[in-house]
């Protein structure tokens, strides 16, 4: 059985972590599976925006931590961590796609990270996004951190991340760590069909924008609008922006290519 499993439809990439067994708990085949999916969004221009969630009652339970085994020194969890997990978040981030996270049950440990390095959440009443690592004397990891305490500020997000607590669907729609909070038999289905107009929109612009916002957060205001303004050498280029132009003077809708 395949650990992720990869579709299209519709132009929108839907990317399912697929070990229900076990909740979807991370290991090598999980890793494997998803660098290859964020390989194939990148490289088809068909694909306009990825859907991922999970098979089975949740998103993601985390590490399987069987993938350190039983000799593992505190050093190589370390390493391992570096070597897999940052590489693997850090495509999420630099993807030029939107990316919508349909975050069915709980999404725990580094689940929770992948679930925040999503561009947009899709949640349900009974999801949850689970800080669990205090649970077993530990810190975040995959970079979890930095995207709740961009997401919540530094307080909340600390407060989140020593409670131990599950953090429900419709807490993360008031903190804002979902778009949408929608019935649970209803996720994937909402999720899909946000992905479908997504892709309907100028995507290569959606993706500038989302380099312009991550660009924002390490950097000054001044640094930022130099930055903005370079990108925009490309979307003034774009084919997008002429047809965007073009309709708009005809007074009719446009038919973006994501080009």
């Amino acid at each position: 059985m395949e650990a992720v499993l990869y579709k299209i439809e519709n132009g929108v990439a839907i990317v399912t972590l697929n070990r229900p067994e076990r909740y979807n708990a991370v290991n090598q085949d999980i890793i494997e599976g998803l660098n290859d999916a964020f390989n194939k969004v990148k490289n088809d221009k068909n694909v306009r925006c990825i859907v991922i969630n999970g098979s089975g009652r949740g998103f993601c339970a985390g590490a399987d931590m069987t993938v350190f085994g039983d000799d593992a020194t505190p050093e190589q969890r370390s390493d391992y961590i570096i070597e897999t997990y940052q590489p693997l978040i850090n495509k999420f981030t630099q993807l030029n796609k939107p990316i919508i996270g349909a975050i069915n049950g709980s999404a725990a440990g580094v689940g929770a990270s992948f679930a925040l390095a999503c561009d947009f959440r899709v949640m349900g009443h009974s999801s949850s996004i689970y800080f669990a690592f205090i649970n077993i004397a530990i810190g975040p990891d995959g970079g979890g951190s930095w995207l709740l305490a961009r997401q919540v500020g530094y307080s909340k997000a600390l407060e989140i991340a020593t409670s131990g607590k599950k953090i429900s669907g419709e807490d993360c729609y008031k903190l804002g760590l979902t778009n949408k909070l929608v019935e649970d038999d209803k996720i994937l289905e909402e999720a899909i069909n946000w992905a479908q107009e997504l892709a309907k929109k100028p995507t290569l612009a959606i993706g500038i924008t989302k380099e312009d916002m991550m660009f924002s957060i390490n950097n000054s205001l001044h640094d930022t609008i130099a930055f903005e303004a370079k990108k925009q050498i490309i979307a003034f280029k774009s084919q997008d922006h002429i047809e965007g132009v073009t309709a708009f003077v005809e007074k009719r809708m446009p038919n973006f290519k994501g080009k």
